[in-house]
């Protein structure tokens, strides 16, 4: 049997797994799919038949989705109330998430970053009716509503974006994000290995590139790219410990790049002999005369405070001096297409990406560190990164954008004053929205509408038009997929 979505409805005993693919019926052989955790679910009954929204629960929901909530929303969709899951990353800010959600944190946890997406590792829920979906099972049972017919053939089925807030109050990782041919080979690599998905030592996450965009929400500090060659070169003579590794009097772009490759496969004997000492000298000028946030070697400092340890140098290190060094004020953002290498230093920001999780990593982290892999998706670009300003939407007077290269999504910030609305939707494709102050009225057709306030988020499916009015003054961050 066939529902309206195309999805198969499977006998009442049935059960799944958490990515909503079903298994032979109870006591026959299920071989679970290569990289798939071993994790079922049993289905919660509603009305005494399967439908796609029962197919689609998960452990985590609050309350099972009705089934006949569900086929209504299904025949006439409207925006939902949405909850996202955050990350409790070590480099977290222990205050900014909480207070945005109005959670209490009396164990100073940090909140590293709150997802908005349908990623499986951390996907959010949405309300429908009394229950909750998962957004990923929400997409397996009515994807084409959401994303609207055309998207969702172009994106294989998947949602396009993944949307964070991310609070740092320590450096991340020097990373970089693949391409998507890379991607893929790296991704059926690691699967050739036999590797789970969730195996420490995989370098690929799935088979998707990750451009991102990050908005600043207060002063926002970062290493994007490689600084101008003639910056690099002033950069590593003037630096003993590294001088002695240039061949040319002049850098070239080509000496550049051996430059960087050597340095990040030095021998970790061979990086503490030239860090120690570049360190050590940096210290004792910081007590001579303290360094800065405008200063590579503040965050140096700060990097080797975070993640050296017993005399063994982070190579992470090197990047410091070689990347650029953006500080992003609020409002302003910058665009990171695959390849480029980067780490965000401290900061809060509205961060949107293609949705994938693949991240090469190269020092300043303890998570794995792969500088092989990192070093074959580098495109070794050189120059001043561009920082991008907010633009107007469309001519909107409340709405503004940042305008990328970035086919999967858009990020628009909304601005409405007391009593202010703001109209959108119609040709707009799949939306997700997050308050992060003030309190508005969200109307949609037939009626529905969603009173929401600072900390909360909302998804609008394919093609829904909207009403947003301020009922006090309102700051409002949407993400936006392709129409």
């Amino acid at each position: 049997m066939q529902t309206a979505l195309g999805l198969s409805v499977p006998p009442p005993r049935v059960r799944a797994l958490e990515d909503g693919t079903e298994s032979a019926r109870v006591g026959e052989s299920y071989q679970t799919p290569p990289c798939r955790k071993k994790r079922y679910t049993r289905f919660r009954i509603v009305n005494a038949r399967i439908t796609p929204a029962l197919r689609l629960m998960s452990k985590s929901e609050q309350l099972p989705v009705d089934a006949a909530t569900f086929e209504e929303w299904n025949r006439a969709p409207y925006p939902l109330r949405v909850r996202g899951g955050v990350q409790h990353y070590a480099w977290g800010n222990t205050d900014v998430i909480p207070e945005l959600l109005g959670q209490a944190n009396p164990k100073h946890e940090p909140f590293a970053e709150l997802w908005l997406g349908a990623h499986p590792d951390l996907p959010a829920h949405a309300t429908i009716g009394s229950g909750e979906i998962a957004l990923n099972r929400l997409m397996g049972a009515a994807g084409p509503v959401l994303l609207g017919e055309r998207a969702f053939e172009r994106f294989d089925g998947a949602f396009p974006f993944l949307m964070k807030i991310l609070s740092a109050t320590k450096p991340l990782s020097i990373q970089a994000h693949p391409n998507t041919e890379q991607a893929e080979s790296g991704f059926a690599r690691d699967n050739h290995s036999g590797l789970d998905l969730d195996d420490p030592k995989r370098s690929y996450k799935d088979d998707k590139h990750k451009p991102e965009l990050i908005s600043a929400l207060e002063d926002f500090y970062a290493l994007r790219g490689f600084r101008p060659l003639d910056e690099v070169d002033r950069t590593v003579h003037d630096i003993p410990e590294l001088s002695d590794l240039v061949a040319d009097r002049t850098l070239t772009h080509d000496g550049m790049v051996k430059l960087y490759v050597k340095l990040m496969q030095l021998p970790q004997l061979e990086v503490n002999r030239r860090l120690i000492p570049l360190m050590q000298r940096l210290r004792t000028a910081n007590e001579n005369r303290k360094f800065g946030k405008a200063d590579p070697e503040y965050w140096a400092i700060r990097a080797d405070d975070e993640f050296s340890r017993d005399d063994v140098k982070d190579r992470g290190l090197f990047s410091v001096f070689l990347l650029n060094l953006v500080r992003l004020r609020p409002g302003q953002a910058m665009y990171l297409p695959a390849g480029e290498p980067h780490s965000y230093l401290e900061g809060t920001g509205v961060e949107i990406m293609a949705n994938s999780n693949n991240v090469l990593r190269g020092g300043l982290t303890p998570k794995r560190v792969d500088v092989e892999e990192l070093l074959s998706v580098l495109t070794f670009k050189c120059g001043k990164p561009t920082v991008l300003e907010l633009e107007s939407d469309r001519g909107s007077d409340t709405r503004t954008r940042y305008l990328t290269p970035a086919l999967e999504f858009e990020l628009s910030r909304v601005q409405l004053n007391s009593g202010e609305s703001d109209a959108a939707g119609g040709t707009r494709g799949v939306q997700l929205g997050i308050v992060l102050d003030g309190k508005l009225t969200l109307n949609s057709r037939g009626g529905s509408n969603l009173d929401l306030e600072r900390g909360q988020s909302f998804l609008i499916p394919y093609g829904i038009p909207y009403l947003m009015s301020a009922r006090e003054t309102a700051t409002i961050f949407v993400g936006s997929g392709p129409g």
